[in-house]
This record gives structure tokens, sequence and C-alpha cells, in this order.
């Protein structure tokens, strides 16, 4: 639903993913500091833990963690439009036919608007999957693929292959498998939200 400022939030909500990854790293690799960085004194503020005592991007737990957090809070927005696309196509006159029906809002959500917002939801996992496969610039300024290698992605991997022992034959190799496997990948799901569209 339309509401007074939908313009202006909408576009504030979306400013994470108009960001460089590489600046988002750089940003959030401040804010991970557990000195000065503000993301450890919130965590401090509500769970009274010291926030010196945990490093978010040290530690080799929460690294992948401190990775997934940046991420989700880049590309939700992303998310977030395709899914308002979704909720905006599905015609009025559907949900007035169901209230005559009698229909529950429950009852509206589960039947009507989840079945029509599923090509979309599907949509957005498709974009994501690949967006992570391509991932790069982000974790090399967070974590580096460290700390040791739990951070390490494919790509990072291809890149010290390739650019770091210069094992070029390999790294062809390995870049080719990759993009097989993500192109198969993409085409089984793309045959599976085909089929969910016709229904």
């Amino acid at each position: 639903r339309k509401f007074k400022g939908n313009d202006l939030w909408t576009t504030l909500i979306v400013l994470p993913m108009m960001l460089s990854p590489a600046v988002v790293g750089n940003f959030w690799t401040f804010l991970y500091q557990p000195q000065i960085g503000l993301f450890n004194y919130a965590v401090s503020f509500f769970t009274g833990i010291d926030p010196s005592s945990f490093q978010m991007i040290g530690d080799v737990s929460l690294a992948p963690w401190a990775i997934v957090i940046v991420d989700t809070w880049m590309w939700t927005p992303f998310v977030m439009l395709i899914c308002l696309a979704g909720l905006r196509s599905i015609p009025d006159y559907i949900y007035e036919a169901a209230e005559i029906d009698r229909a529950s809002k429950w009852r509206q959500f589960w039947t009507i608007t989840v079945p029509m917002v599923l090509p979309f939801l599907m949509l957005a996992v498709l974009f994501r999957g690949i967006e992570n496969f391509k991932m790069f610039d982000l974790v090399v300024q967070l974590t580096g693929g460290g700390p040791g290698s739990v951070t390490e992605l494919t790509s990072i991997n291809l890149k010290r292959e390739a650019f770091e022992k210069w094992r070029t034959g390999y790294a062809s190799a390995y870049a080719i498998i990759l993009f097989v496997t993500v192109f198969g990948l993409a085409s089984i799901y793309v045959k599976a939200l085909n089929k969910v569209k016709e229904r």
C-alpha cells in the first residue's frame, strides 16, 4: 500500500545496494573493529558482553557470520524491491472476490499472495545465488579469506591459484568447471521457475 513518504523511504532503504561492494567492505571493517567499532558496542548494549571480548572478522567461528550480516544488509533491499513488484502485480479484484467469499486475511495470504509472489521470490533467490558465486571484493576487503581459509570463497581461491601461485592451467580449468556448474544449476532452477509460473 502507498503511504506518505513512500518514495523517500524506498530510496533510503535501497541505498546499501547502490554502494560498491569494496566500499561496503571497508565501511564494515571499521564497524567490526573490537576497540573502536560500533558493532561490538551495539552487541554489548543489548547483551552485556564486553565489546573487546570478541572479534567478528578475527574469530574463526564468527567471521562467516560477519560476511552473512554484511551481505544481508547490502542485498535485502534488492530482494525487497523484487517482492514489492510481485505484490503490486497482484490485481485488487482477486482480494475483493476473496473478501466476498469471506476468506480471512490469513487464508488470502496463503492462497493468493504467496502463490502469486512465489515466482518473484524464486527469481530473487536465483539472482542472489548467482551473485554469491561471484562474490569477491566484499570478502577480500572484510577478511581477505581469513582467518586461515575459513572465508576463502571459490573466487578468492581462483584468484590465488591464477595470480599468486601462477597455476594458470589449473585456474582456467577451475573457472570453466565453476561456470558450467553455475550455468547448469541456473538452467535447472529456471525450468522449475517456469513450471511455477505456468500454474
